[in-house]
């Protein structure tokens, strides 16, 4: 029989051993992935009914190049004013801004993406702030 003394020699041995076998894996690497949690809120106003806004556009070889605004409300003066041009399907042809409200009624004469004014089915504007 073995005593106690050789016997914590002995599962120490072994312990060693396994411990220090170079083919052994005990665990792998961790990546470090830190994750945020954020929210916040803020109180949202309206700076009056966009739904009576009249719009029309000029066109040069049937190709839209300015797009005016008429009847937005005055408390939207300031604020920044957005559009886009919609066609079949509600895809987006075009748009415009976001430039400053200056007054009740405004012209756009940069539109992105050239939509040619057949196609033009819609339009979404959307004013942030004042």
């Amino acid at each position: 029989m073995m005593n106690a003394g050789r016997k914590a020699a002995a599962v120490g041995a072994l312990t060693l051993f396994a411990l220090a076998a170079p083919s052994t894996a005990w665990g792998q690497g961790v990546a470090n992935a830190p994750a945020k949690v954020s929210s916040a809120w803020t109180a949202v106003s309206t700076c009056g009914s966009l739904s009576g806004l009249g719009l029309s556009w000029t066109s040069t070889a049937n190709v839209v190049t300015a797009v005016t605004l008429t009847t937005i409300p005055a408390a939207c003066s300031g604020g920044s004013l957005s559009l886009t041009l919609v066609g079949a399907g509600n895809a987006a042809l075009g748009s415009a801004g976001p430039v400053s409200v200056s007054g009740t009624s405004q012209t756009l004469s940069t539109i992105t993406g050239s939509p040619t004014s057949t196609s033009v089915t819609g339009a979404y504007v959307s004013v942030v702030g004042p």
